[in-house]
């Protein structure tokens, strides 16, 4: 495994981090048992893989249960980077924005309690909450940090604006965006603005929610049904579909000049782009989990990672 620092900070995190959505098992991602993700967690470990990302919405608190579950076992708490998020409440089937100081006092004491820890390495404010004003939430986000129960503090889904605000009030090490072969728009602005102002970027969703698996152009795997994914079925639909197969296609050829699956190379690509300090994948069970680790130790030519940044700027201005 291959390890980068956490922006000013002494924390180094694997370049591939868990991410922990689908441990929630709710209507989002599809039933798992939390057996498979304890032993997901495990191989994780095993493989190297310190960082581990969750949130208090993966499963109304879920996720965070089943990760502490693992943490009381063989002083895993100490071989790993938790990163949590707070900022998003839910009221039975209603999720709302709602980063209100009594409420993030309140989220933070709920997270400690099922992750079973006093501390967390990153906490990360999920999404900006309209009602409350920056100034607000990074006052209390540094209180938690001075206090030393956060040993860093990121943000998630924000703007460069909303950083540059943030930062009047508050230190920031890291930003969490939507990032990946597909989806490439902070590539323009906000990895300039991170780079320069020394924030590491942990990208979710490199593998576009399975879409850049191939599974659904070369297996036969049928359209998704579940609702994260079932939000991405543009990709899968014409004229997308056969201009991203044909994209697709030629990466994957790639891929197997060196013997890697199209997975390994997706992700190899997203922590290897400029600014990127590291890509969080998700695993459902042991196979995937140990396929995506892989993925840090492999090595690809510069020409054929050229070819596969012409393949992918072709493929934008063929969809634009």
């Amino acid at each position: 495994m291959k390890y980068k620092k956490l922006s000013n900070t002494d924390i180094n995190i694997s370049v591939i981090g868990l991410g922990t959505w689908s441990f929630g098992n709710d209507k989002w991602w599809g039933h798992q048992e939390d057996k498979k993700s304890l032993q997901v967690l495990e191989k994780a470990v095993s493989e190297g893989i310190n960082l581990i990302d969750t949130a208090p919405m993966y499963g109304r608190g879920h996720s965070e249960e089943v990760i502490g579950t693992f943490l009381k076992k063989e002083n895993y708490r100490e071989k790993v980077v938790l990163a949590t998020k707070l900022g998003l409440s839910w009221n039975g089937r209603k999720i709302f924005h709602d980063l209100k100081k009594d409420t993030m006092l309140k989220e933070l004491d709920l997270s400690r309690k099922r992750l079973h820890t006093d501390y967390f390495d990153l906490y990360q404010v999920h999404w900006h909450d309209p009602e409350t004003p920056i100034e607000k939430t990074a006052t209390v986000m540094k209180e938690f940090y001075e206090k030393g129960i956060i040993k860093a503090i990121g943000v998630s889904n924000y703007s460069v604006q909303q950083m540059k605000e943030f930062m009047k009030y508050s230190p920031l090490h890291s930003l969490q965006p939507h990032y990946n072969m597909f989806i490439r728009d902070i590539e323009k602005g906000t990895v300039p603005f991170c780079i320069e102002n020394n924030i590491s970027i942990l990208s979710y969703s490199p593998l576009h929610a399975g879409i850049l698996t191939g599974k659904f152009f070369f297996d036969n795997v049928p359209t998704p049904k579940d609702i994260v994914r079932y939000h991405h079925t543009i990709d899968l639909e014409e004229p997308r579909l056969s201009i991203n197969k044909d994209a697709l296609f030629k990466i994957k050829e790639i891929a197997e000049k060196y013997c890697y699956t199209l997975s390994q190379l997706v992700i190899y690509w997203t922590f290897n782009q400029k600014g990127i300090t590291a890509a969080l994948v998700g695993a459902r069970n042991n196979d995937q989990l140990y396929c995506n680790a892989k993925s840090a130790s492999i090595d690809i030519d510069k020409d054929d990672i050229n070819k596969i940044n012409s393949i992918l700027n072709k493929r934008e201005q063929n969809i634009s």
